[in-house]
């Protein structure tokens, strides 16, 4: 599903992707840990292009996303992506976040977007949330509300940048919740985060990332057991 050759990223002399090469499957879950500054979350932004390569090819879907004649507005429809902060519209109650993306861009009707938004609602157990406004939310319900917005569009692949930072402790499991449930429907995801427990139990791939490099990669029974890379050790023995 998605193809990422030699990738490189740089901001000025910070080289913050340095030759990256992966393929995701359809169906992965593939979690991306790794130290703060580590490229993890530039090379998660660079798969829908809201960052630009310095250098290398993406290809999703059999499209290159990094040729400049790519419709990339177009492929975005297809990839949904979940951010550390919600990033929902204050102005707007969840229900017309929630329909927003799929009415401005006609891809369904006005009754066709809300019964979407409605089943979506119903999914996460806050469909009694539909008209209020993200101020009225907790921080976990609007990470929730950030999800099912992405989901109204049907993409293909799921980016999550650390989804539960930004959340009180107490918080994340509701969210962790709702990518499991995500996950065992066979969507297919790509994972930055912190949270361990989530990385083995959820991911089909874990990828340890450092210096802008993948350094170890592996199934979580091997990754999180059988560490191989010096590196790798000595960030589980911190983190675990």
């Amino acid at each position: 599903m998605i193809d990422v050759r030699d990738l490189h990223k740089h901001f000025g002399e910070v080289k913050a992707l340095n030759g990256v090469t992966e393929v995701v499957q359809q169906g992965e879950k593939v979690v991306i840990v790794g130290p703060s500054g580590c490229g993890k979350s530039t090379f998660l932004r660079c798969l829908n292009l809201l960052e630009r390569p310095t250098a290398g090819e993406i290809w999703f879907e059999g499209t290159n996303i990094t040729d400049k004649n790519c419709n990339i507005n177009k492929l975005r429809q297809r990839i949904g992506m979940v951010f550390q902060q919600f990033n929902l519209f204050p102005h707007k109650t969840v229900r017309q976040n929630i329909t927003m993306a799929p009415l401005a861009l006609k891809l369904m009707s006005n009754e066709e977007a809300n019964d979407r938004a409605s089943q979506l609602l119903t999914r996460i157990g806050l469909l009694d949330k539909a008209d209020a406004y993200p101020a009225q939310l907790s921080g976990g319900q609007q990470q929730r509300i950030a999800i099912v917005r992405a989901l109204a569009m049907n993409p293909d692949v799921m980016l999550f940048d650390e989804p539960t930072s930004a959340l009180d402790p107490e918080m994340v499991g509701e969210v962790l919740e709702v990518m499991r449930e995500l996950a065992e429907d066979g969507m297919t995801m790509v994972v930055v985060t912190h949270e361990m427990g989530f990385a083995r139990e959820v991911a089909t791939r874990c990828l340890f990332m450092d210096s802008g490099q993948v350094l170890e990669e592996a199934p979580p029974g091997d990754f999180f057991s059988r560490p191989q890379n010096p590196r790798l050790q000595d960030f589980l023995s911190k983190v675990l």
